[in-house]
């Protein structure tokens, strides 16, 4: 088993949302209804916060956290399956939804694993409420999806 430090997990992190957003772009690009444009703009800004502010936290991170190794047990291809979806520019607003579940439900599960594993307690509080930070994050997303349907 390969391991590696909390700020390189992070940065995977990181890179998920960029995917993300880049996704999100692509589909935007792509989708026929407005409405549908619309929440995946919002969805695509989401992810570009998440990055930015994962990113600032990886910054403050006190570095004892950044250096504590975890092991190297995740599936790393999330980014490239971002990549290489395809979709129908038919997507309906549950569409979208259903999608983010999906993918953000397994960044969540992702970070939870990593935190149940973590070998210091500082990493795993440090991973968990990152963690809690990404299912808020979802749950506003459903919430807003909701007022997408009704515009």
């Amino acid at each position: 088993m390969r391991f590696k430090p909390v700020k390189d997990f992070l940065s995977y992190i990181e890179e998920c949302h960029i995917a993300l957003a880049d996704l999100y772009l692509r589909l935007s690009q792509e989708a026929s209804d407005e409405k549908v444009k619309l929440l995946l703009d919002f969805m695509r800004n989401k992810e570009q916060l998440s990055y930015l502010n994962l990113h600032d936290y990886a910054e403050q991170a006190p570095q004892s956290l950044l250096d504590t190794w975890l092991d190297n047990i995740f599936d790393q291809s999330f980014p490239m399956k971002c990549q290489q979806m395809k979709l129908q520019p038919e997507l309906a607003i549950d569409d979208v939804v259903t999608l983010a579940m999906k993918l953000d439900t397994q960044l969540i599960e992702l970070m939870q694993t990593a935190a149940y594993n973590s070998p210091t307690i500082e990493a795993e509080l440090a991973l968990e409420n990152l963690s809690n930070r990404e299912e808020e994050t979802l749950h506003h997303v459903v919430m807003a999806s909701h007022e997408f349907e009704f515009m």
